[in-house]
């Protein structure tokens, strides 16, 4: 199979990607805040356990997709940057620290729902701890949204429109750990919502151009196999 084939299959992967995600956050519900109630917690625990055992691993599923779409971006990215791979790198880099907190953080919760009849008074600092991980992870997705779509104005290989939905993305997901680390959950919420929606338009907004600039040499290479 040649590595053109490849790289197309990876630009789906985002694809997944987002309806997987999309899945679990509809499946687990929005999570209380920080300093929401223990009470609170502990009923979204208990109406959402099964919702919060499978997310992990619909999650898991999700981050091997996108692992193989970055893979694609990357290969686009490199050839936009004549081979430097500056921003590629940088793009790369917040994509894996985002990986990484995030499947942290829903650990925490899922091993939180597994035991929930033995984590007492912790349940409250272990939802804290799940809530802030996943926050934080904003930071990285930020970081590889607006390396993305710096490279993609300069060159001009992103639409206006997605570079815009990018950088509105990367704000809200800012915003999210600000206000998380500064105890307004409410608003950390909505930017979370905010910078997460974004996200996902963001996402398929690259793929779909990945997926037209894959499609052109093949659709030169036809009509000059044709002549």
């Amino acid at each position: 199979m040649s590595d053109s084939k490849w790289e197309r299959y990876g630009v789906l992967g985002g694809v997944v990607f987002v309806v997987l995600d999309l899945a679990v956050a509809i499946l687990g519900g929005e999570p209380p805040a920080t300093d929401a109630a223990r009470s609170d917690v502990v009923r979204h625990f208990a109406d959402h356990t099964a919702a919060i055992e499978a997310g992990l691993w619909l999650f898991g599923l999700g981050t091997v997709a996108l692992m193989w779409w970055s893979g694609s971006l990357w290969r686009r990215m490199v050839r936009s940057e004549d081979g430097a791979a500056r921003l590629a790198v940088v793009s790369m880099v917040g994509l894996a620290v985002a990986g990484a907190l995030s499947l942290a953080s829903t650990s925490v919760s899922t091993a939180t729902a597994l035991r929930i009849d033995d984590v007492g008074d912790s349940l409250v600092v272990l939802h804290a701890i799940s809530v802030i991980l996943l926050a934080a992870s904003g930071f990285g997705v930020a970081t590889h949204v607006l390396a993305a779509s710096v490279l993609g104005a300069r060159t001009r290989t992103l639409p206006s429109w997605v570079v815009g939905v990018g950088l509105v993305s990367a704000a809200g997901f800012v915003g999210s750990v600000i206000l998380d680390a500064t105890a307004h959950a409410e608003s950390a919420a909505t930017a979370s919502i905010v910078g997460f929606s974004f996200w996902c338009v963001w996402i398929l907004g690259v793929s779909s151009c990945m997926w037209r600039d894959l499609r052109a040499p093949a659709a030169v290479g036809t009509r000059v196999a044709a002549a």
